[in-house]
């Protein structure tokens, strides 16, 4: 369980859970209902939480934002070898 937040920038919370965890939460309930598995989609959320928050505690901040940009190919129109740029590229011009 997570503090009351102290501070104008702490991250958003809902009820026990902070936003992002929440937002895994209600898509997972969203489903359970969608597929007539609601009880068992809503352990898989809460487990999936448990993972999402381990991960997300031991990397730097916008860790998870960074991963889905680099390797989902998110944020970017071109097919998946094209869209980014080399990693050991420094300089474009």
């Amino acid at each position: 369980m997570r503090d009351i937040p102290n501070y104008l920038d702490d991250p958003q919370q809902v009820l026990f859970w902070e936003f992002d965890e929440f937002i895994l939460l209600a898509i997972m309930f969203g489903l359970g209902i969608i597929l007539n598995y609601l009880g068992t989609l809503l352990i898989a959320g809460l487990v999936g939480i448990k993972f999402y928050r381990r991960i997300k505690d031991r990397q730097a901040n916008g860790f998870l934002p960074h991963l889905l940009y680099w390797y989902g190919g998110l944020g970017s129109s071109e097919n998946y070898p094209t869209s980014k740029p080399l990693s050991f590229i420094r300089r474009f011009f």
